[in-house]
């Protein structure tokens, strides 16, 4: 996983989604807790999961983004 410095300034990484989560399951189960899909843009699980965008994050919440 690379290396960034999020827009909080603090280190955290980026990756593509897919390699972040393990199986679209364990993805759901995190979008079902903390509607990870929404905060990156997507109106569902499913379609954030099947475009499997770039994604930038780190221990501060506010910091998950996709990548452009």
């Amino acid at each position: 996983m690379k290396t960034v410095t999020c827009k909080s300034g603090t280190k955290g990484w980026q990756n593509k989604l897919q390699n972040i989560y393990s199986t679209y399951e364990e993805f759901l189960c995190y979008c079902e807790t903390y509607n990870i899909h929404q905060r990156l843009g997507f109106k569902s699980a499913e379609n954030c999961w099947k475009q499997n965008p770039l994604v930038r994050g780190s221990v501060i919440p506010s910091d998950l983004e996709v990548v452009r």
